[in-house]
């Protein structure tokens, strides 16, 4: 009986696993582009050892009518709500998204879409904020 239930753990286990858990580190640098990117949520804990981590939540392809949405959990990276950001976003699936860098790098696209959100009345356009509340 056992082994029955340790080898429908071992199975479940396998499945469980998606291709979203890889790390950067898992993929090639070149199947990458950079895009430009906005914080929409930052999330703080500090562990038993003092370390501090923090969940980001991340808008980008900022562009489209409904942008997408990325998120890193236990980032080292201390980010702030609101903060421009680079996001890397994979070649083939644009759903692959990582964090890359703070900063501008295509101030027309982050203007356009800033003036969306005015336009709606603040938050972020194309998102539906409930989910982050």
């Amino acid at each position: 009986m056992r082994n029955i239930i340790f080898i429908v753990c071992l199975v479940t286990s396998f499945i469980s696993c998606k291709e979203s858990n890889k790390k950067f580190e898992d993929y090639n640098d070149d199947d990458f582009i950079e895009v430009q990117g906005i914080i929409i949520k930052t999330k703080r804990k500090v562990d038993f050892k003092n370390i501090t981590k923090t969940s980001i939540y991340f808008i980008y392809n900022l562009d489209k009518e409904r942008p997408d949405v990325g998120f890193e959990v236990d980032s080292p990276f201390m980010l702030n709500d609101g903060e421009p950001v680079i996001i890397l976003v994979h070649k083939d699936d644009q759903k692959i998204s990582f964090f890359g860098a703070r900063g501008i790098m295509d101030e027309e696209v982050l203007l356009s879409y800033l003036e969306k959100c005015e336009e709606i009345g603040g938050g972020y356009y194309g998102l539906d904020e409930s989910l982050f509340n």
